[in-house]
């Protein structure tokens, strides 16, 4: 595990989200629409991320588009709206597919969108094809022997990257031709390094298709010596979200 940083403030989202003192909230607005929300589903507003990703695909009409670890759906209901001919998101906690296909039916696109609960492409056809492909990572690298207490720290920690090398194994035969796979993740509380190895080793090659600077004030965080080696003379932290785009050969 080589991000501290990262790991510390991992930790420090899930106590957030799980904390029995947060509001209970059934809704929430996001990219100027209204989502349901269920309450054992990572709430997607909780950082800039999912929002910044979720507008950075570039969907277009005509595709056939996967949404992997879709959590509440957005992705996935934006590519219907978009005019994608086909969308399916996954999920493998059992709660997001159906948070992502009660937002399907919200937006009046359950005829296009498919929610099922995968570990990874599990419960695909051996061979099905999509056109694109984007997954928000758990950026967040554990350990390798830390186990998963719950499900919203399976949309926040990949423990030593292995995630990340299986969906990359696991996602070429169910690319089209010139299909294209984006990821969401966070070069300051990620491992950049890690992700584009485990894309080239499975052949892909990768470039940065978008990212956004975020300054967040220390005093938000636990204070901790991991916090302050990385808070400038402002009180700021600064962080990043970005987003790549990945092509085979």
């Amino acid at each position: 595990m080589d991000n501290e940083l990262g790991y510390e403030l991992g930790n420090w989202v899930v106590s957030q989200i799980q904390s029995p003192d947060r509001p209970t909230q059934t809704t929430f607005t996001l990219l100027d629409q209204e989502w349901d929300l269920l309450p054992e589903v990572f709430p997607p507003f909780t950082d800039p991320g999912p929002g910044l990703f979720a507008s950075w695909v570039p969907y277009e009409k005509g595709i056939r588009f996967l949404e992997m670890g879709c959590g509440a759906g957005v992705s996935a209901v934006l590519a219907a709206q978009r005019g994608a001919e086909r969308v399916v998101a996954l999920d493998i906690n059992p709660a997001a597919a159906e948070n992502a296909r009660r937002n399907a039916a919200r937006h009046g696109v359950s005829d296009r969108v498919t929610a099922l609960a995968s570990d990874l492409f599990d419960a695909l056809e051996p061979a099905e094809p999509f056109d694109l492909v984007f997954w928000n990572t758990p950026f967040i690298e554990a350990p390798e022997s830390r186990p998963y207490a719950g499900q919203i720290e399976r949309a926040v920690f990949d423990p030593g990257y292995e995630m990340v090398r299986r969906f990359f194994r696991d996602v070429v035969p169910h690319l089209a031709p010139g299909g294209r796979v984006y990821i969401g993740t966070s070069e300051a509380m990620g491992n950049k390094e890690k992700l584009l190895r485990a894309a080239a080793d499975a052949g892909f090659r990768g470039r940065r298709h978008r990212s956004e600077s975020v300054e967040l004030p220390a005093a938000d965080f636990p204070a901790s010596p991991v916090v302050a080696a990385h808070t400038d003379e402002r009180g700021i932290v600064g962080m990043d979200f970005t987003m790549y785009e990945f092509l085979r050969g």
